[in-house]
C-alpha cells in the first residue's frame, strides 16, 4: 500500500518541477541566447547552459519524485535569481513598482528554495535519524 503522505509530498515536488518548467518556457529567450552565434562570451554561455541543465535535470528528478531532483534545484534558484533576475512564478514581479521588483524576485525565489528545502526535509525517511542516547 502506498502511503497518502508521501503522495502528497511527491505531488508536491511535481509542483516544483512545475515551476521551473513555467520559469523555462517564460524566460525561454533569455536561454536561446546560449545558441546564438552572437554571443559575446563563453563564460555567459557556460553560466547559462549550467542553469539551463540545471533547471531540466530538476524537472527530471522532480517528475518522478525522486530526492535527486532537489540537488539541482537548490543550484537553479539561486543562480536564475543572481545571474539572471528571474522569477520562477513568473509575471507576479510585475505587479510591483519596477524599483522594488528585484527585491520581489530575491523574495519570491528565497521563499520557493525555503519551501523545497523543507520539502525534502519531510521527505527524508525518519530512520536515516540517529537515535541520541539518553543519559
Amino acid at each position: 500500500m502506498e502511503d497518502p503522505k508521501r503522495n502528497g509530498k511527491v505531488s508536491a515536488a511535481q509542483g516544483l518541477a512545475a515551476l521551473v518548467i513555467i520559469c523555462l518556457l517564460r524566460y525561454f529567450d533569455t536561454f536561446a541566447v546560449i545558441f546564438s552565434i552572437k554571443q559575446v562570451g563563453i563564460v555567459p554561455s557556460i553560466i547559462a547552459m549550467l542553469v539551463l541543465l540545471s533547471g531540466l535535470f530538476a524537472i527530471a528528478g522532480l517528475l518522478r519524485g525522486y530526492k535527486w531532483g532537489f540537488i539541482p534545484l537548490y543550484f537553479f534558484i539561486p543562480a536564475a535569481t543572481m545571474f539572471f533576475g528571474i522569477s520562477l512564478i513568473p509575471y507576479l514581479p510585475l505587479l510591483i513598482e519596477p524599483e522594488y521588483r528585484s527585491l520581489m524576485v530575491i523574495a519570491i525565489n528565497s521563499s520557493v528554495l525555503v519551501y523545497a528545502v523543507f520539502l525534502l526535509l519531510r521527505m527524508m525517511d525518519s530512520n536515516v535519524i540517529l537515535p541520541t542516547e539518553k543519559h
